[in-house]
């Protein structure tokens, strides 16, 4: 008869950033914060200090600050260092979700027979793509549409789990008055952009799109929220310039407040032209009740369904989002609907509890598997 495997697993996660800037790193967070701690103990390692560190901890998670050696360093120390922490804290799944972390970790889980789950949070793909999927157990996909980005793997290999919103923590935050911030009129109709201000983000064609615009309705502002690349900022700026619409935009800069602008927003645009998996602020869009624009990227299209709670436009197509903008603009009414829809669909389809839920059951899915291959009767229940 084999060995009962009893008490808390170890789950170790790595983050690619210390800081809460991105959707990722906020995702994680909430994951980790309503995991069943009876079954599940997580370890959090982070390359520098920052927001979420500090959050972890408060939390009472136990976070390493490790800065991560670089692919091209190709560091044997380094995957060492990570073999002495997997044994050290009895490591039983390594669950990362970047290329360079994936590739260390992901040597250090094969030499130990640990198993490793990589999160995709991105649509597009990297030449270790193929590498990396041979060293992970399980890819969890934001999106179902990132499927694609892996057609040489086995469907039971990818496993889509959305991100998810407790719309009731969202309601309590408290809303920001982005309208008297700005000094923007009563009757102007707030659009924003939430996001690094950087290529993939895509702004540049909202800009674009903001010159048509501006020809049939000028009753209108958009706020620009986000850290910025420098150089793709200016070069955003110059546009603005030359297309003489600057007088529409305000730049915030990096917000920590972004749940309670969207509540002052009347709509959002998110207009990334490649690479994004599911952007969160879409679903927190949603959760506040905004009617969304974005482009058919990575997984947009599974939140939003054109017409019903925004619209969907192709990339890099300024045109298509004029006409979309103008569409909103034109009726507070179908923004009101578009808003409704949009609570409705991220109560039913998005929930956070069911993002918790789907991951646990796919930890326990896999333990099980690597107990019964070593001859171990696999029980957890007595610990729910």
């Amino acid at each position: 008869m084999g060995k009962k495997k009893t008490g808390r697993h170890n789950i170790l996660y790595f983050s690619s950033f210390g800081s809460m800037k991105g959707g990722g790193q906020r995702s994680l967070f909430y994951l980790l914060r309503g995991l069943n701690k009876n079954i599940f103990n997580p370890i959090v390692v982070c390359p520098e200090e920052g927001e979420l560190v500090n959050k972890l901890k408060e939390t009472g998670i136990e976070t390493l600050v490790m800065p991560f050696k670089r692919l091209k360093q190709m560091s044997a120390g380094f995957v060492l260092r990570l073999l002495r922490l997997f044994k050290d804290r009895d490591i039983s799944i390594v669950h990362t979700d970047s290329t360079t972390e994936t590739f260390y970790a992901g040597i250090a889980a094969r030499l130990l027979g640990v198993p490793l789950i990589w999160h995709i949070r991105v649509s597009s793909g990297s030449i270790m793509d193929r590498l990396l999927s041979l060293l992970s157990t399980r890819l969890i996909l934001v999106a179902k549409a990132l499927e694609s980005r892996f057609p040489y793997l086995h469907a039971n290999k990818l496993i889509p789990i959305v991100n998810g919103i407790s719309v009731e923590e969202f309601d309590a935050f408290p809303r920001t008055d982005i309208r008297k911030e700005t000094g923007t009129d009563k009757d102007s109709v707030i659009i924003g952009c939430i996001g690094r201000i950087e290529a993939m983000k895509g702004q540049e064609y909202l800009v674009r799109a903001i010159e048509r615009v501006e020809k049939e309705r000028r009753d209108f502002r958009v706020m620009l929220i986000g850290e910025a690349d420098e150089a793709y900022y200016k070069n955003m700026v110059n546009l603005m310039g030359s297309l003489k619409v600057k007088m529409f935009f305000s730049y915030l800069g990096y917000r920590t407040d972004t749940a309670g602008i969207i509540k002052g927003l009347d709509i959002l645009v998110s207009a990334s032209s490649f690479g994004e998996g599911l952007s969160r602020v879409i679903l927190e869009a949603m959760a506040a009740g905004k009617p969304v624009i974005a482009t058919d990227v990575g997984g947009a299209s599974e939140a939003i369904v054109d017409g019903l709670n925004g619209c969907i436009i192709p990339t890099r197509d300024y045109n298509a989002l004029a006409d979309a903008i103008l569409k909103l603009l034109n009726s507070a009414e179908k923004r009101k609907e578009m808003g409704t829809q949009g609570r409705r669909r991220v109560e039913q389809r998005f929930s956070l509890t069911n993002n918790i839920k789907r991951t646990e059951q796919l930890y326990l899915e896999i333990l099980k598997n690597v107990y019964c291959s070593a001859g171990v009767i696999f029980d957890y229940k007595r610990n729910e």
